[in-house]
């Protein structure tokens, strides 16, 4: 059996039982023989419960004072960590795409970002903690320039990845776009991972890629109407996001965070769903773009 069969097989195993919560062995079988159309011996099932808490780093257990019912025992460690909840996704699309291969044209799909696969090297680099050689074209440059890199951590944005890491040539941390990278190179030459630093606590009162200690960290309350808000309750726009009032025409949010670059094209974004209540200034910057806007179409 290929590889990638098995990890199918991994995804389905994975997904029935944070489906099921609870289930037996038996009940296991029988929904496999369902899906798979062929028969789960034990022992290759055990086979394959060792392999998921290997992948996904889940510890299964069997309560044997109850009906012999296997259940993840760390189930609340696994929905509370953003990077193992990526994974199984990855690999539920994946699968996805096998399934649907019959009406394939009847599922539409984002594109994927171009020089995906220095993703792989970049992981490999943070892993060793080595230094990297990086061959970038800012969207503004006309020739690339080569970094020598210390890769801290990595970031998904809007169908993008970037890198954060120390820049050897800015002697301070920077972003790079995998899909600006022209080439990349990991080396043998180590780096020290900082002791104080973590990817949560710096992005915490950032929304996007975008980091600016310099920036006030302001309490901003937003004013939503229509549908906008129950956007915002699905996929909040910070994690620092608080539902303050609700009536029949309209939500108030408030957050916690600096107002970058992104976080402001994010609120232009929504037209006239949106309202900015406080502070003052962000209301008067919002007004001066708008009539910025206006002036465009008045030409």
């Amino acid at each position: 059996m290929a590889k990638g069969d098995y990890y199918n097989r991994y995804v389905w195993l994975m997904n029935t039982l944070l489906q099921a919560k609870r289930i037996t062995f038996e009940e296991i079988k029988t929904r496999w023989e369902q899906d798979w159309c062929c028969s789960l011996p034990k022992r290759t099932f055990h086979q394959y419960k060792q392999s998921v808490q290997e992948m996904f780093d889940v510890i299964i257990e069997c309560d044997s004072h109850n009906g012999y019912q296997y259940y993840i025992s760390d189930i609340e460690n696994f929905k509370t960590d953003r990077s193992r909840q990526w994974l199984l996704n990855s690999f539920c699309a994946s699968n996805l795409v096998k399934a649907g291969e019959q009406i394939k044209d009847r599922i539409v799909y984002e594109d994927i970002p171009e020089n995906s696969e220095y993703l792989s090297f970049v992981v490999d680099a943070m892993k060793r903690n080595r230094k990297v050689e990086i061959t970038y074209l800012p969207y503004e440059a006309e020739t690339p320039t080569t970094y020598v890199v210390h890769p801290y951590c990595m970031r998904l944005y809007r169908q993008h990845w970037y890198v954060l890491g120390f820049s050897e040539t800015h002697q301070a941390l920077r972003h790079f776009a995998i899909n600006r990278m022209k080439n990349l190179v990991v080396t043998d030459i180590p780096f020290v991972y900082p002791d104080d630093f973590t990817p949560e606590s710096y992005y915490y009162y950032s929304s996007g890629i975008y980091v600016d200690d310099s920036l006030p960290l302001e309490k901003i309350r937003l004013r939503t109407y229509g549908n906008l808000w129950y956007y915002y309750q699905s996929l909040p726009l910070h994690h620092t996001q608080k539902l303050v009032e609700k009536n029949d025409d309209y939500a108030d949010f408030e957050y916690q965070l600096r107002v970058t670059p992104e976080f402001m094209l994010e609120l232009l974004s929504r037209g006239d769903k949106l309202e900015v209540l406080e502070p003052k200034s962000l209301r008067e910057r919002m007004k001066r773009e708008l009539q910025n806007t206006l002036k465009r179409y008045k030409k």
